[in-house]
Protein backbone atom coordinates (compact mmCIF):
# COMPACT_ATOMS: atom_id res chain seq x y z
CA UNK A 1 0.00 0.00 0.00
CA UNK A 2 1.25 3.73 -0.26
CA UNK A 3 2.98 4.59 2.67
CA UNK A 4 1.72 7.22 4.68
CA UNK A 5 5.20 9.33 3.89
CA UNK A 6 4.16 9.18 -0.29
CA UNK A 7 0.62 10.36 0.82
CA UNK A 8 1.98 13.46 3.43
CA UNK A 9 4.17 14.30 0.76
CA UNK A 10 1.46 14.58 -2.09
CA UNK A 11 -0.77 16.48 0.33
CA UNK A 12 1.68 18.48 1.28
CA UNK A 13 0.86 18.15 5.21
CA UNK A 14 2.67 16.56 7.80
CA UNK A 15 2.35 14.44 10.20
CA UNK A 16 2.13 16.54 12.66
CA UNK A 17 -0.37 18.78 10.97
CA UNK A 18 -2.83 15.69 10.34
CA UNK A 19 -2.61 14.97 13.74
CA UNK A 20 -2.53 18.05 16.17
CA UNK A 21 -5.38 18.70 16.99
CA UNK A 22 -5.81 15.17 18.24
CA UNK A 23 -2.63 14.72 19.63
CA UNK A 24 -3.02 17.96 21.84
CA UNK A 25 -5.91 16.33 23.45
CA UNK A 26 -3.87 13.40 24.50
CA UNK A 27 -1.03 15.23 25.28
CA UNK A 28 -3.03 17.44 27.72
CA UNK A 29 -4.61 14.17 29.23
CA UNK A 30 -1.51 13.05 30.15
CA UNK A 31 -0.36 16.26 31.86
CA UNK A 32 -3.81 15.70 34.06
CA UNK A 33 -2.36 12.48 35.04
CA UNK A 34 1.27 13.73 35.76
CA UNK A 35 -0.29 16.79 37.77
CA UNK A 36 -2.43 14.01 39.77
CA UNK A 37 0.12 11.85 40.45
CA UNK A 38 2.32 14.72 41.63
CA UNK A 39 -0.33 16.50 43.92
CA UNK A 40 -0.65 13.18 45.73
CA UNK A 41 2.89 12.78 46.05
CA UNK A 42 2.74 16.21 47.89
CA UNK A 43 -0.16 15.93 50.09
CA UNK A 44 1.75 12.09 50.89
CA UNK A 45 4.20 13.52 51.91
CA UNK A 46 2.95 16.65 53.84
CA UNK A 47 0.85 13.89 56.06
CA UNK A 48 4.69 11.76 56.69
CA UNK A 49 5.84 14.68 58.34
CA UNK A 50 2.70 15.65 60.66
CA UNK A 51 4.55 14.06 64.29
CA UNK A 52 1.12 15.15 65.97
CA UNK A 53 -0.81 11.86 64.26
CA UNK A 54 -0.54 8.60 65.41
CA UNK A 55 1.12 5.99 63.03
CA UNK A 56 -2.09 4.71 62.73
CA UNK A 57 -3.63 8.04 61.60
CA UNK A 58 -1.18 8.81 59.20
CA UNK A 59 -1.18 5.74 57.69
CA UNK A 60 -5.21 6.15 57.50
CA UNK A 61 -5.00 9.72 55.90
CA UNK A 62 -2.11 8.18 53.60
CA UNK A 63 -4.52 5.64 52.10
CA UNK A 64 -7.28 7.90 51.69
CA UNK A 65 -4.84 10.21 49.22
CA UNK A 66 -2.78 7.05 47.39
CA UNK A 67 -5.66 4.78 46.84
CA UNK A 68 -8.45 7.23 45.09
CA UNK A 69 -5.30 8.47 42.94
CA UNK A 70 -3.98 4.85 41.89
CA UNK A 71 -7.84 4.17 41.33
CA UNK A 72 -8.17 7.60 38.98
CA UNK A 73 -4.91 7.14 37.29
CA UNK A 74 -5.71 3.57 36.21
CA UNK A 75 -8.64 4.57 34.91
CA UNK A 76 -7.28 7.43 33.09
CA UNK A 77 -5.01 5.01 31.05
CA UNK A 78 -8.13 2.92 30.18
CA UNK A 79 -8.97 6.50 28.61
CA UNK A 80 -5.96 7.18 27.11
CA UNK A 81 -6.72 3.65 24.97
CA UNK A 82 -10.25 4.32 24.33
CA UNK A 83 -9.76 8.20 23.04
CA UNK A 84 -7.09 6.48 20.35
CA UNK A 85 -9.91 4.08 19.83
CA UNK A 86 -12.87 6.82 19.34
CA UNK A 87 -10.64 9.17 17.19
CA UNK A 88 -9.81 5.60 14.63
CA UNK A 89 -13.69 5.17 14.26
CA UNK A 90 -14.42 8.27 13.65
CA UNK A 91 -11.23 9.04 11.06
CA UNK A 92 -13.28 5.48 9.47
CA UNK A 93 -16.32 7.06 9.39
CA UNK A 94 -15.05 10.27 7.81
CA UNK A 95 -12.97 7.96 5.56
CA UNK A 96 -15.99 5.65 4.47
CA UNK A 97 -18.91 6.31 6.19
CA UNK A 98 -22.01 8.21 4.92
CA UNK A 99 -23.71 10.94 6.70
CA UNK A 100 -27.51 10.76 7.41
CA UNK A 101 -27.80 13.98 5.55
CA UNK A 102 -29.14 12.16 2.16
CA UNK A 103 -32.78 10.93 1.20
CA UNK A 104 -34.07 8.28 2.26
CA UNK A 105 -33.42 6.28 -1.21
CA UNK A 106 -29.59 7.21 -0.95
CA UNK A 107 -29.30 5.81 2.81
CA UNK A 108 -31.14 2.28 1.81
CA UNK A 109 -28.68 2.10 -1.36
CA UNK A 110 -25.62 2.80 0.52
CA UNK A 111 -27.34 0.22 3.37
CA UNK A 112 -27.11 -2.21 0.73
CA UNK A 113 -23.91 -1.45 -0.72
CA UNK A 114 -22.28 -1.66 2.58
CA UNK A 115 -23.80 -5.55 2.92
CA UNK A 116 -22.80 -5.90 -0.62
CA UNK A 117 -19.06 -5.16 0.38
CA UNK A 118 -19.35 -7.63 3.32
CA UNK A 119 -19.97 -10.44 1.10
CA UNK A 120 -16.68 -10.41 -1.03
CA UNK A 121 -14.24 -13.14 0.54
CA UNK A 122 -11.34 -12.05 -2.06
CA UNK A 123 -9.18 -9.10 -2.36
CA UNK A 124 -9.02 -9.60 -6.12
CA UNK A 125 -12.87 -10.08 -6.68
CA UNK A 126 -12.78 -6.32 -4.63
CA UNK A 127 -10.50 -4.69 -6.67
CA UNK A 128 -12.85 -5.92 -9.71
CA UNK A 129 -15.92 -4.77 -7.86
CA UNK A 130 -14.61 -1.36 -7.27
CA UNK A 131 -13.62 -0.80 -10.86
CA UNK A 132 -16.81 -1.64 -12.27
CA UNK A 133 -18.35 0.32 -9.81
CA UNK A 134 -16.52 2.88 -10.59
CA UNK A 135 -17.01 2.75 -14.42
CA UNK A 136 -20.99 2.79 -13.72
CA UNK A 137 -20.49 5.72 -11.88
CA UNK A 138 -21.24 4.18 -8.56
CA UNK A 139 -19.59 5.93 -5.91
CA UNK A 140 -21.34 4.86 -2.96
CA UNK A 141 -20.55 1.36 -3.75
CA UNK A 142 -16.89 1.60 -4.72
CA UNK A 143 -16.82 3.31 -1.32
CA UNK A 144 -18.13 0.52 0.71
CA UNK A 145 -16.11 -2.42 -0.86
CA UNK A 146 -13.15 0.01 -0.24
CA UNK A 147 -14.21 -0.29 3.51
CA UNK A 148 -14.88 -3.40 4.30
CA UNK A 149 -11.14 -3.82 2.25
CA UNK A 150 -9.23 -1.68 5.46
CA UNK A 151 -11.14 -3.74 7.74
CA UNK A 152 -9.52 -6.58 6.40
CA UNK A 153 -6.19 -5.02 5.60
CA UNK A 154 -6.59 -5.22 1.95
CA UNK A 155 -4.21 -2.35 1.55
CA UNK A 156 -4.09 -3.09 -1.88
CA UNK A 157 -7.66 -3.14 -2.53
CA UNK A 158 -8.08 0.67 -1.09
CA UNK A 159 -4.94 2.01 -3.28
CA UNK A 160 -7.39 0.80 -6.03
CA UNK A 161 -10.07 2.77 -4.87
CA UNK A 162 -8.01 5.72 -5.18
CA UNK A 163 -5.88 4.98 -8.02
CA UNK A 164 -6.66 8.38 -10.21
CA UNK A 165 -6.51 10.38 -6.90
CA UNK A 166 -10.23 11.48 -6.98
CA UNK A 167 -10.80 10.28 -3.36
CA UNK A 168 -7.49 11.94 -1.77
CA UNK A 169 -10.12 13.89 0.51
CA UNK A 170 -10.89 10.04 1.86
CA UNK A 171 -7.72 8.91 1.87
CA UNK A 172 -6.38 11.73 4.39
CA UNK A 173 -8.18 10.01 6.94
CA UNK A 174 -6.75 7.09 6.28
CA UNK A 175 -3.84 8.23 6.14
CA UNK A 176 -4.13 9.41 10.20
CA UNK A 177 -5.70 6.03 10.99
CA UNK A 178 -2.42 5.02 10.04
CA UNK A 179 0.22 6.60 11.98
CA UNK A 180 -1.84 5.77 15.37
CA UNK A 181 -0.93 3.16 17.24
CA UNK A 182 -2.69 -0.05 18.20
CA UNK A 183 -4.08 -0.27 21.44
CA UNK A 184 -3.90 -3.80 21.92
CA UNK A 185 -0.67 -3.58 21.19
CA UNK A 186 1.52 -4.40 25.07
CA UNK A 187 4.45 -2.69 23.91
CA UNK A 188 2.70 0.43 23.54
CA UNK A 189 0.26 -0.04 26.76
CA UNK A 190 3.31 -0.17 28.16
CA UNK A 191 5.50 2.63 27.38
CA UNK A 192 2.09 4.81 27.82
CA UNK A 193 1.69 3.55 31.01
CA UNK A 194 4.42 5.48 32.16
CA UNK A 195 1.96 8.76 32.08
CA UNK A 196 -0.30 7.00 34.39
CA UNK A 197 1.57 5.01 37.16
CA UNK A 198 0.48 5.34 40.43
CA UNK A 199 2.15 8.04 43.23
CA UNK A 200 4.93 6.63 45.31
CA UNK A 201 3.05 5.72 48.33
CA UNK A 202 5.09 7.02 51.18
CA UNK A 203 6.58 5.64 53.97
CA UNK A 204 3.43 5.57 56.20
CA UNK A 205 1.99 2.83 52.98
CA UNK A 206 5.60 1.28 52.69
CA UNK A 207 5.28 -2.39 52.63
CA UNK A 208 1.48 -2.76 52.64
CA UNK A 209 -0.26 -5.20 50.54
CA UNK A 210 -3.38 -4.22 48.72
CA UNK A 211 -5.60 -5.38 51.15
CA UNK A 212 -4.06 -3.71 53.89
CA UNK A 213 -4.07 -0.22 51.84
CA UNK A 214 -8.10 -0.39 51.36
CA UNK A 215 -8.27 -1.45 55.70
CA UNK A 216 -6.09 1.78 56.04
CA UNK A 217 -8.32 3.91 53.98
CA UNK A 218 -11.75 2.69 55.47
CA UNK A 219 -10.35 3.62 58.65
CA UNK A 220 -9.95 0.14 60.35
CA UNK A 221 -6.82 0.72 61.64
CA UNK A 222 -8.02 2.37 64.82
CA UNK A 223 -6.40 5.98 64.21
CA UNK A 224 -7.43 9.27 64.71
CA UNK A 225 -7.49 10.84 61.11
CA UNK A 226 -8.78 14.45 62.10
Amino acid sequence: MTSPADFRRKFLQSEADQTAEFQKGLDAHRAKAEQLRADAEARLEQIATRSELTPEARRTMAARVYKPTREQLNGMLDEHANMVNQHKQALARKAFGSDNSADPGTMMARRQARQLARTIDDPREASEQIRDAQFNGDKDLARAIAGAAYERGWHDVVDEWNRDGSNNAYMRHVVEMQQLPDTNDPQWRFSVAASFVPPECGPDLMGLREGEISNAAAGEWGGDAA
